[in-house]
């Protein structure tokens, strides 16, 4: 059994390596990180030069303005005014990206905070900590602008909701309904999937408020009042929305609507990408947990079900908690699994449900070291594959580049070129849309284009110098025509392309694990 200071000394360490991979960690997982909310709430802000995915089209938008500018728009705000108050050109991309990581940063810790109110037993609460703050979720995708992020931290305090209206005083409680009300709002606009994880919570607290009002009329006094400020809620992210899309209140947007009609569109989600159906059961689920959680969240629902069924334990924990979460974990990913285009983030909401399931169990007090030295290799690998080392140049590259185009001399026309990378966040480059529109600066992204692509691109105007960034290992594929017209700029290291392995491998491990950025000569671009 882990004692008190020696979990307080791991459990510090863990914060300490969640903040570092939040705010120095530049790895890339997937554009939406970016295109979700900073790429967003920063266009809206600050004049730089921004792409805004289908996501946020004025005609069919899926995404809601309310939980992006939440969470990013309102640090970014803070540093737009006080950068006029300093007299400070703009905001740094270094810092745009930092304030984003670290409003993330703060909402994971929300996630540790209900963690700790959902496990009552001392012991049991130190390992599930210690489990929770360990996990590469947390220190990937939970301190990243993701949509998904944003709705495990709610699907969280829903879990710490319920267990506040599920006290035996629960009528001095009944703030708490109310929170659980908006708390629902948020995350059925910030991500329509919420309603999947949060049914259970829902059956559970109208179970929960009938049995202790006793009658149908005590019942609706408790549950109207929180449907009418679930209502209010609504109704604020209805105008709110409508008014950033429309401008107007005469034609309502409703983005979870427009969500799902998106999606229930095969077509659509074949845009995407198609994935067998059993892809989130026996692929997604363990890679983010690790196959041990897998296995001891198997056994764990098992032997609940027999517990629940002797009926020999009446506490929250066992009568409500672990059955509420099962129905969650099923139903997630029974509903999740039909459809299919399957991304292992759509779980990350499961993180905290499973890990306060097998808490509360007792499995973790029973597991050797072995487990926890296999779990740590885990997660640390796949936190530095991710955080790091996946597509970690593209950042970076856009930092190198920003002086180089910010203090250009006026009137140097500057082209931008990333071939074999994900999309670039154009905030973090902090180009002036002013000198995008009057042709100052000119940004291609040719992602996985072809050869003939590139080289077209070359050509398309007469700009007084050339920026190519692309894996180096990419370069060496090119004829000799091209690459003697690139002179290496920069070179990013790590970078980890998992979409060209083979060509990473025949250059080596040095040059396969960077990003270049190369200046094109204008002597023999158009030989």
């Amino acid at each position: 059994m882990i004692s008190t200071r020696t979990f307080r000394w791991i459990y510090v360490g863990l914060w300490t390596l969640r903040i570092c991979f939040a705010l120095l960690g530049t790895g890339y997982i997937h554009p939406d990180e970016h295109m979700q909310n900073g790429e967003v709430t920063s266009g809206d802000l600050i004049p730089y030069h921004t792409i805004r995915t289908w996501e946020w089209s004025a005609v069919l938008p899926v995404r809601s303005i309310v939980p992006a500018f939440a969470t990013t728009g309102i640090p970014v705000w803070f540093a737009k005014v006080l950068s006029k108050k300093h007299l400070i050109q703009g905001v740094h991309p270094i810092l745009l990206f930092r304030l984003e990581r670290s409003a993330f940063l703060f909402l994971s810790g929300l996630i540790d905070y209900s963690l700790m109110s959902l496990v009552p037993t001392p012991s049991a609460r130190r390992l599930g900590l210690l489990l929770l703050a360990s996990s590469h979720v947390m220190n990937t995708f939970q301190v990243r602008p993701f949509s998904n992020s944003i709705e495990a931290v709610l699907v969280s305090l829903s879990l710490l909701f319920l267990r506040k209206i599920r006290s035996v005083k629960m009528l001095d409680k009944s703030y708490y309904v109310h929170l659980l009300a908006i708390t629902f709002v948020t995350g059925i606009f910030t991500r329509p999937t919420f309603l999947i994880f949060g049914a259970p919570i829902a059956f559970q607290v109208a179970l929960g408020t009938f049995i202790h009002a006793r009658t149908v009329t005590r019942w609706l006094r408790l549950v109207v009042p929180p449907l009418f400020t679930a209502a209010g809620t609504c109704t604020a992210f209805l105008v709110v929305d409508t008014l950033y899309f429309r401008g107007t209140l005469d034609d309502i947007v409703v983005t979870p609507f427009n969500f799902l009609m998106y999606n229930f569109a095969s077509q659509n989600l074949a845009e995407h990408g198609l994935h067998s159906r059993w892809l989130h059961v026996f692929v997604n689920l363990p890679m983010l947990f690790g196959p041990w959680i897998t296995w001891l969240v198997v056994r764990a629902i098992v032997d609940s079900a027999t517990l629940f069924n002797k009926k020999n334990d009446k506490s929250f924990e066992v009568d409500v908690l672990r059955p509420t979460i099962i129905q969650m974990i099923i139903l997630s990913l029974s509903v999740l699994s039909v459809q299919p285009h399957q991304e292992p983030r759509f779980l990350v909401p499961l993180l905290l449900p499973i890990i306060v399931l097998i808490a509360n169990t007792g499995q973790l007090a029973h597991v050797g070291k072995a487990f926890w030295v296999s779990c740590s290799i885990f997660n640390f690998v796949l936190a530095v594959l991710f955080g790091i080392l996946h597509q970690g140049g593209v950042v970076p590259s856009l930092f190198h580049l920003h002086p180089l185009v910010a203090n250009a001399s006026l009137g140097t026309r500057t082209n931008i070129i990333y071939w074999k990378t994900y999309m670039p966040p154009l905030h973090l480059l902090g180009v002036n849309e002013q000198d995008v529109a009057t042709g100052l600066i000119s940004f291609v992204d040719l992602a996985g284009a072809s050869q003939d692509d590139l080289t077209a691109s070359f050509s398309v105007d007469d700009y007084d110098r050339t920026f190519v960034v692309t894996p180096v290992a990419m370069r060496y594929t090119l004829p000799a025509a091209i690459t003697g017209c690139m002179e290496l700029d920069q070179t990013i290291f790590p970078h980890l392309d998992l979409d060209h392995i083979s060509e990473s491998m025949d250059v080596g491990v040095l040059d396969g694990l960077r990003l270049g950025v190369y200046t094109l000569s204008r002597n023999c671009v158009f030989v």
